[in-house]
């Protein structure tokens, strides 16, 4: 194999940070980010253009044009979760494989991931209910899924589990279930899965800090095989129908034809960096969102591939938005144009985790418009239908005992686990001009930009908020009264927030073999989409009360992907 000179232990261990530090300042949340404010140069798509405007045309490289040939068995494109999950398994699997990443380094480790009955769930006593699993997951995707695709991680993730736990351990990381999942919050009748696993470094590790991604970059390495950094794919190619390589293009711009009989797993990620895709696949969250913190060149690049040879992708969009899109008074949610025509969201903390706490929350007229006891995207999905696509959170003094009363989980637990900590990143927010600060909630309303009546109607909902608690019962929207707390004791805060975009779910659709399917619901041999390339799982949003699911299944389906080419399925 050409060796690209580019992977080397030094840079595996020498830019990780500590996972938990960073999610702890909701900068890189546990649940993955790149920490920065992602722009994207699509233009805007012209009045009366076509919805498919952000498709393009399929390229067409001639021979002529192609500078080099690889041979391989297969070739996996992208070096995230899934395909870095699957180059693992190809290589253990002594596949003859190639893995292309179009970035210089590996992309971002998502920690979390869910598993259903793993040994270590199992040994906590927290089984899966799976009758209800699989009810919640397609209610929460109004049937839109496909149940065989779903099936697949009800019944693989706890082997995927068991895998990857053996190799962590052979770099002194331990793997584990999080016991405090798979408990129902007080007072709520949501169903919280007993999912989420994660890992952490022994203490005598010699790879401490360093993410998973990478340490899969030195596993496969040290069997003989690399990533191929700075190789963009360009198009599939296809022959009777197969699909039997692609054209990619390396960093000096020489285009390569990569020749994979065995089949071509699309590993490159959703689309949520790419401003015309989002715009014309899923608007209403471009309308509540206020931030970013998805992968910057996650542009749906595998996903245009896939259908310019006829593959077929989920018609519902599957954003997964968080509400944390911190922001100061006045700015409003959706893109932003920079002066070069690039578009982003306007705020710049990528993920304000408190902002998940069930506080009480009101739009710009001062008022409640929703429970705020509920999943992460539902307050930013009703915030579409308020001014701006905002919403305010208030909270007093006593901010730190409530959120030990809330209990939230998954990746909100962070704010309880670590309140010093988020405490003192929200007082740096304070001096940013982010969160407001006062001594008085007539003052906070000046603040917060409430003016005239809208300030009056938003003293009168605090005071209302306050008999709430008193009462112990929400008669406005039926919040649970465990999740209801008092604005009596100062200093007060207030902070205004939408979504933090973190990627889209939806992609080309597959069956529970990972194989890519065209129009007519047929199998297009030798192409494979795992990941958030691929569809069929997700629908409207993604159901966060499953912990992890999103890299659960991402790493359940790059193992079934390779097991299939394998021929061991």
């Amino acid at each position: 194999m050409k060796k690209t000179g580019i992977s080397r232990r030094e840079f595996l261990k020498g830019s990780a940070a500590g996972a938990v530090s960073l999610a702890a300042m909701g900068l890189l949340s546990a649940c993955g980010d790149n920490g920065s404010t992602p722009t994207t140069t699509a233009p805007t798509p012209e009045a009366g253009s076509s919805s498919q405007d952000w498709l393009g045309q399929q390229p067409q490289i001639q021979d002529s044009e192609i500078k080099e040939t690889w041979n391989t068995g297969v070739l996996i494109v992208g070096a995230g979760n899934g395909g870095m999950m699957a180059a693992v398994k190809a290589a253990d699997a002594g596949l003859d494989f190639r893995i292309i990443e179009q970035n210089t380094f590996v992309c971002d480790t998502r920690n979390w991931y869910a598993a259903a009955d793993s040994v270590d769930a199992l040994a906590a006593g927290k089984p899966i209910d799976r009758q209800r699993a699989m009810s919640e997951l397609s209610r929460y995707a109004s049937g839109k899924l496909d149940q065989s695709v779903v099936k697949v991680w009800l019944d693989e993730s706890a082997a995927m589990h068991d895998y990857v736990k053996a190799i962590m351990d052979s770099y002194g990381y331990d793997c584990y279930f999080e016991a405090d999942t798979g408990m129902a919050e007080e007072g709520t009748d949501y169903y919280h899965a007993p999912t989420q696993h994660n890992y952490n470094a022994r203490p005598d590790s010699e790879w401490k800090d360093t993410p998973r991604n990478k340490l899969f970059v030195d596993y496969i390495e040290k069997k003989g095989y690399h990533v191929d950094f700075e190789h963009t794919l360009v198009e599939l190619i296809q022959e009777e129908g197969a699909v039997k390589g692609a054209i990619v293009q390396n960093g000096v711009g020489d285009y390569i034809k990569v020749l994979a009989p065995q089949g071509v797993i699309i590993a490159t990620g959703g689309y949520e960096g790419n401003a015309e895709m989002m715009e014309a696949l899923s608007p209403l969250a471009v309308s509540c969102t206020t931030a970013s913190s998805y992968f910057a060149t996650n542009h749906g690049d595998g996903i245009k591939a896939g259908l310019w040879i006829g593959a077929d992708m989920d018609k519902e969009a599957a954003p997964m938005l968080f509400d944390r899109g911190a922001v100061a008074p006045g700015v409003d949610a959706g893109y932003v144009v920079a002066s070069n025509g690039a578009k982003h969201f306007p705020g710049t903390i990528s993920q304000w985790n408190p902002g998940t706490q069930p506080f009480m929350k009101v739009n710009r007229d001062g008022i409640r418009f929703a429970n705020e006891g509920c999943p992460y995207n539902d307050i930013v999905f009703a915030a579409a239908n308020q001014k701006g696509g905002v919403y305010c959170q208030v909270y007093d003094a006593d901010f730190k005992e409530d959120w030990q009363k809330f209990h939230t989980l998954g990746c909100s637990s962070l704010t309880r686990v670590l309140p010093d900590m988020m405490a003192e990143q929200m007082e740096k927010n304070v001096a940013d001009g982010i969160i407001m600060k006062a001594d008085t909630l007539e003052e906070l309303a000046d603040k917060l930009g409430f003016e005239g009546s809208a300030k009056e109607a938003f003293l009168a909902q605090c005071d209302r908020y306050n008999a709430i608690y008193d009462k112990g019962e929400d008669d406005e929207f039926f919040k649970s009264s465990h999740y209801l707390s008092q604005l009596r004791k100062a200093p007060f805060y207030g902070v205004w927030l939408g979504a933090s975009l973190l990627c889209t779910g939806d992609g080309l659709k597959i069956n529970n073999k990972m194989q890519v399917l065209d129009k007519e619901k047929q199998v297009i041999p030798g192409l494979y989409a795992i990941g958030n390339a691929s569809g069929s799982f997700f629908a409207n949003n993604y159901p966060e009360l499953f912990p992890g699911l999103a890299c659960g299944r991402t790493l359940t389906f790059a193992i079934k992907a390779v097991k299939v080419i394998a021929g061991e399925e």
